[in-house]
């Protein structure tokens, strides 16, 4: 299959599944991101080499790029397959699953740009057809909140985890201040039974007749941290890191600022930080945040 065909069937599969978001300012520009998805990894993949020296699975240098060669991956919640195609680009041997059959087809096709044969699985995290202690490396992202049973995913990915692997999640905050779903400020702030109607009011409520997963607010799963350690040794989980947290004491990657306007506003959040730091208020002020306003968490976790 020649390459402009590839884009143009990867492009026609992947528009459907766009049209819900239409309402963005910046749509365009958004739409190329997902696009393109396998090229804006490089923070994620950032966060995963720090979570691999966390559970003492990579020896490469601080600053290099992650060696992921001889690992074993599974892409829980692949999506549209930029993370998958950016792993295995990097060595890994990834398994890209995904609840969306039509998510899986957009994952092979993406694969097939690089040509990769990634062979996507369609399945439900709640019982995955994999071996137990089979995996290296376990990464579910924006998964969590979507699933019908949260114990019975974590079960199944402790299960097929070798022991000491990781497992790379994310979680949505409970009193997440801007919705990482719906855009919206201040909803999840909000008793549960008033915040479809403040969605509805504010015209951004969402036709979701298209997903077959959780996607309404009110069934989404989201956690308080404090609920996230619990969760975790309930699973056999024997350490749990949360990536702010772990950068406390070091600055957070961040993407390399392009514009004058961005480089001011990364300089000003650098300053800031530095004083917090400087007058021991960083650590305080940021389990705050955390808490009580910061929309996602990115955890690692380590199988006993």
């Amino acid at each position: 299959m020649e390459q402009t065909s590839i884009d143009r069937e990867l492009e026609q599969a992947i528009d459907p599944w766009l049209e819900h978001m239409r309402w963005r300012s910046d749509f365009k520009k958004w739409r190329e991101g997902r696009i393109w998805q396998e090229n804006k990894q490089q923070a994620k993949l950032a966060t995963l080499e720090t979570f691999l020296r966390l559970a003492d699975k990579t020896t490469d240098a601080p600053d290099s790029v992650p060696n992921l060669t001889g690992l074993k991956v599974l892409d829980l919640g692949c999506g549209m397959g930029g993370l998958s195609v950016a792993l295995a680009l990097r060595g890994a041997t990834v398994t890209p699953f995904d609840f969306n059959p039509a998510y899986c087809h957009i994952t092979r096709l993406r694969g097939y740009r690089y040509g990769l044969k990634l062979n996507p699985v369609n399945g439900a995290g709640e019982k995955l057809p994999f071996p137990t202690n089979y995996f290296d490396v376990v990464i579910c992202m924006d998964v969590l909140e979507h699933v019908q049973n949260t114990e019975s995913l974590l079960s199944e990915v402790s299960r097929t985890l070798q022991a000491g692997g990781l497992l790379y999640l994310t979680a949505i905050n409970r009193l997440a201040f801007d919705d990482p779903h719906y855009h919206v400020k201040g909803v999840n702030w909000l008793p549960r039974g008033l915040a479809n109607g403040y969605l509805q009011l504010v015209g951004r409520s969402k036709d979701n007749s298209r997903f077959k997963d959780n996607q309404t607010l009110e069934a989404m799963h989201y956690f308080r941290y404090g609920e996230l350690p619990k969760l975790a040794t309930r699973h056999n989980f024997k350490k749990l890191f949360e990536y702010g947290e772990v950068n406390l004491n070091q600055p957070a990657h961040k993407s390399s600022p392009t514009s004058t306007r961005e480089k001011e506003t990364h300089s000003w959040k650098e300053q800031t930080v530095q004083l917090l730091r400087a007058t021991k208020l960083l650590g305080p002020l940021y389990h705050l945040y955390r808490n009580f306003y910061k929309g996602t968490y990115q955890l690692a976790l380590i199988k006993n």
